[in-house]
């Protein structure tokens, strides 16, 4: 019974969402391209502000944005993981590191299709008024 207190203790919640920060943290300042899409994604919110978009493109944005983030993360993740377990240069470690890229790039494809979608026409109504 010790163990299922001690396993769901608010104190080890806190430690998770720490190391959680910790990651994100790791990945602003490690990762160029982690910056950049943050920045994308902090831009996206305020014009979503700004153009006053409905609940549903709003929906759209986060999951889109959200992947995009997390996919960098994960990439980064698979980067570390085979750098650490292969120093040499080995042809699987390429190509998981390639699929690993991949991923990312479907993802910020996605996402761009998605910013374009919700914001293409206000923008260019908005640049051409």
């Amino acid at each position: 019974m010790k163990t299922i207190v001690t396993a769901h203790h608010p104190v080890r919640h806190l430690n998770s969402f720490k190391y959680a920060l910790r990651g994100i943290s790791h990945a602003f300042l490690n990762e160029a391209n982690f910056r950049v899409q943050l920045v994308i994604t902090i831009f996206s919110g305020a014009l979503g502000f700004y153009f006053k978009i409905s609940s549903i493109e709003w929906a759209f944005l986060v999951l889109s944005l959200g992947s995009l983030l997390s996919s960098e993360i994960i990439n980064t993740v698979i980067e570390e993981f085979i750098d650490h377990l292969i120093h040499e240069h080995h042809e699987g470690a390429r190509i998981i590191k390639d699929l690993s890229a991949g991923f990312v790039l479907t993802t910020s494809i996605t996402t761009l299709f998605i910013l374009i979608l919700v914001f293409g026409e206000r923008l260019l109504s908005f640049l051409f008024r």
